[in-house]
């Protein structure tokens, strides 16, 4: 059986025209085209939790955009340069495909069948509100509330939970990722628990994304330049499952013969003295 198809859509918040670096962005000449251009991305990036891969249509991912949104590829390359300068866009492991950091937190979706529920539960409650308004007696009435007080909890049920494991440990998982690497990130978060929830949908477990923080934390923590790449949102995203097949054997492999021996001991043995 095909998988069900799914429908996204950005969520623009209602300040989002207000928000300092909007504001900024249309000041700039031909700043609302920019705006316009950047809401084509967003739009764009929906349907991978905010990654735009770059094909190889184009030279580079400025070109492709431009091919992709029909838009001025000078336009695009001077909001490229923009969105990265203050941060609302990133190159993961330094390739041409980008993430836009606010994807994540605008995205909404839902199934074929759980937007056919939902329509279906809005049309049965407009019949129960025409109908509570005929009725007469504060008996009927009062029957009338509690059959549309269950409907709307169902809905909410079918819209909020078709396709959300029973427990997702956000915490336990967030919690594994700050002792691994040090930082503070925070389990309740947004973005943080969307792409959580959408790997374990996918059928992965705790030690899953366990084996992932710790395959990446051992290549990265180091590296000045890869060390901020260890957050929720890269380590969770689309690349997952590749970082998951990783073997910890293809990890560059450090030169003992330049560290002093206390420095190959641990190495070798681990901080605690257990070989890892």
């Amino acid at each position: 059986m095909a998988d069900e198809k799914r429908y996204f859509w950005i969520k623009v918040r209602q300040d989002f025209f207000t928000d300092p670096y909007i504001k900024m962005l249309r000041r700039i000449a031909g700043g609302d085209t920019y705006t316009i251009i950047y809401l084509e991305m967003l739009v764009k990036s929906a349907d991978t939790n905010g990654t735009i891969y770059f094909q190889g249509a184009g030279s580079d991912i400025a070109e492709e955009l431009a091919l992709m949104l029909n838009e001025n590829v000078e336009d695009v390359r001077a909001l490229l340069a923009y969105l990265e300068a203050k941060k609302l866009l990133i190159h993961p492991e330094f390739t041409e495909d980008i993430f836009l950091v606010a994807t994540p937190d605008l995205t909404g979706s839902e199934t074929g069948s759980a937007q056919r529920v939902r329509k279906f539960r809005e049309r049965q409650n407009e019949q129960l509100s025409l109908q509570s308004n005929n009725e007469v007696t504060i008996s009927n009435d009062s029957k009338s509330k509690s059959k549309s007080k269950s409907k709307s909890k169902s809905n909410k049920d079918i819209l909020s939970g078709s396709d959300e494991p029973d427990y997702v440990p956000y915490k336990e998982i967030v919690d594994y990722l700050n002792e691994k690497t040090g930082k503070n990130f925070k389990s309740g978060t947004d973005s943080t628990k969307r792409v959580i929830r959408a790997r374990f949908n996918e059928g992965n477990s705790v030690d899953d994304f366990k084996a992932v923080i710790d395959v990446k934390s051992k290549e990265w923590l180091g590296d000045t330049k890869m060390a901020k790449y260890l957050q929720p949102s890269t380590l969770f995203g689309t690349k997952f499952e590749g970082y998951l097949n990783q073997s910890a054997t293809e990890l560059p492999k450090k030169d003992l013969s330049k560290m002093t021996r206390e420095q190959q001991l641990i190495e070798v043995m681990g901080k605690d003295g257990v070989r890892f």
